[in-house]
């Protein structure tokens, strides 16, 4: 398929529905090259439906080469995990999960300007760097306002490592970094929160559980404990992949993070006998070891409270949870699977299979509900809800994956994965009484998919899914996207970064919606 393009104006039904579980493969071995937008000469299209999409939904965007040395190990680098803006640049965490190759191992990329090309920061011996992010620092924590903290964590010198930076460091450095237990730690995510004027940075550490950082006023960095808050379940749990910590969002006053399947609240400060440091206050039923349960928790703002916003790995549904409870909790007993704490209101916001079953058919691909062909399997916000302000208006825009059951539709093109090979993305505008979602998919030359799939995947042959987006720190009004899931299949310098205009949207002023 190319350029599948659509907008859905709706606001979704408001009713549950259960996390579906998705065929996820097993591993297969790896091998390619990585020029985002290098494309072949013989790139031919599936259908009639695949080669004339409607262009008044296309979002022209061009590619950025992750790198033009064919020399470099950037080369064979597989996914986008995380792109960051910190103080004036853009960083991008990538990894080359399922190369093939002895030296399989993700990097930390930065970018000077809008024309700057990547370099690499730091060549790592992770084979993902899976988290980065930066955190603006409170001016009451012995700096003054306008300083910011870069995070991530990676196997360097053979030691698995939480590092830190200040503002336009150069490099990671010794003095700010924490040695985890054994290079089998790893970091999906991080957060941060300001509780009683002590400002700390969180570590989603699998299998160790919740860590935290606490910032030192006088020495200005973090210091981190051995000693995790909140602990993971044992690696060997059957059927379970609890140890996931898949994201933190700071909201209404409160910390909370997402493991798999459950969402858990820290209480602040001092606590009083038998009360737990972090209470559990939302749970979804258990699913398979290839899903990662709640994705993209994320705090936004409807009818003017904070409220949380998730979506549910399977099904991709999101959810937007009201009436953020205050001041410590101490009962987890009320909690049961499917059942939110009492006083959180679960609202379903929006189901992304009837969403791109619609905007299929919009372009000539009409989709059974079950069955053959069917979408049966979508991640939709991988690492959260970006929040960005288009045409004036205050949205949420997130990528999305998704896959179909027993084989791909003869009018789309799937990665070997079988997998959707295209790069879309879904934008929340929530307006109060008028709350809207539109499905966007990246469109031009760059985007264009070979209809024969090859494995290992190349560059520019598929891009299977928008795992991040962050708005350009350049001042150029681009936003800037990337990604590529392996979903267990071989592939070879698939990973992509592409920017585009924040007008080439064209969501207008929320008059109508999401726009026209």
């Amino acid at each position: 398929m190319v350029d599948i393009l659509a907008e859905i104006l709706d606001t979704w039904p408001m009713r549950r529905s259960s996390t579906r579980e998705g065929c996820r493969f097993l591993p297969l071995a790896l091998v390619a090259l990585v020029a985002v937008g290098l494309l072949s000469a013989c790139d031919t299209i599936a259908s009639s439906a695949a080669t004339n999409p409607s262009t008044k939904y296309a979002v022209p965007a061009a590619g950025d080469p992750l790198t033009t040395n064919t020399r470099s190990p950037v080369v064979h680098d597989n996914e986008v995990m995380a792109l960051a803006a910190h103080s004036g640049r853009l960083f991008a965490a990538t990894d080359q999960w399922e190369y093939s190759g002895p030296s399989a191992y993700g990097q930390v990329l930065v970018k000077h300007s809008a024309t700057a090309p990547w370099k690499v920061f730091e060549q790592t011996q992770s084979t993902r760097v899976q988290a980065l992010d930066s955190f603006p620092i409170p001016s009451n924590q012995g700096m003054g306002p306008g300083h910011s903290l870069l995070i991530t964590q990676a196997i360097v010198d053979g030691k698995s490592q939480i590092q830190w930076l200040l503002d336009g460091a150069r490099s990671f450095t010794p003095a700010n970094s924490f040695t985890l237990a054994s290079t089998g730690a790893a970091v999906r995510s991080f957060g941060a929160h300001q509780s009683g004027g002590v400002w700390s940075v969180y570590a989603g550490v699998g299998p160790t559980g919740i860590l935290r950082g606490t910032w030192s006023k006088t020495k200005h960095t973090l210091v981190f404990s051995p000693v995790p808050e909140l602990s993971g379940a044992s690696p060997g749990a059957p059927g379970l992949k609890t140890q996931k910590v898949t994201a933190f969002s700071n909201c209404g006053g409160a910390l909370y993070v997402t493991i798999n399947t459950k969402m858990f609240r820290r209480n602040d400060g001092t606590l009083a006998s038998g009360s737990p440091r972090w209470t559990l206050v939302y749970q979804e039923p258990p699913v398979g070891p290839f899903n990662s349960g709640l994705r993209g928790l994320s705090c936004v703002s409807h009818d003017g409270s904070p409220s949380l916003l998730f979506s549910t790995e399977g099904s991709g549904d999101v959810y937007r949870l009201d009436d953020l409870p205050k001041g410590p909790l101490a009962d987890t007993t009320l909690v049961s699977p499917g059942h939110p704490f009492p006083g959180l209101v679960s609202t379903l916001e929006f189901t992304p299979i009837t969403a791109i079953s619609q905007m299929l058919a919009a372009e000539g691909t009409t989709l059974p509900a079950t069955g053959p062909t069917s979408i049966d399997y979508v991640i939709a916000a991988y690492n959260n809800f970006e929040t960005i302000k288009i045409d004036g208006v205050t949205r949420q825009v997130f990528g999305l994956e998704w896959g179909y059951a027993g084989g791909c539709p003869s009018t789309q093109i799937c990665a070997p994965s079988g997998f959707n090979a295209s790069a879309c993305f879904a934008v929340r505008t929530d307006q109060g009484s008028s709350l809207t979602y539109t499905l966007r998919c990246l469109s031009g030359p760059q985007f264009k998919l070979s209809a024969t799939q090859p494995s290992p995947v190349r560059s520019g042959q598929a891009f299977v899914s928008i795992r991040t987006i962050k708005a350009s720190p350049f001042g150029d009004g681009r936003l800037y996207f990337g990604g590529y899931d392996n979903d267990f299949h071989p592939a070879d310098g698939a990973a992509w970064i592409a920017s585009s205009t924040l007008s080439a949207l064209r969501l207008g002023d929320g008059a109508n919606g999401a726009g026209s």
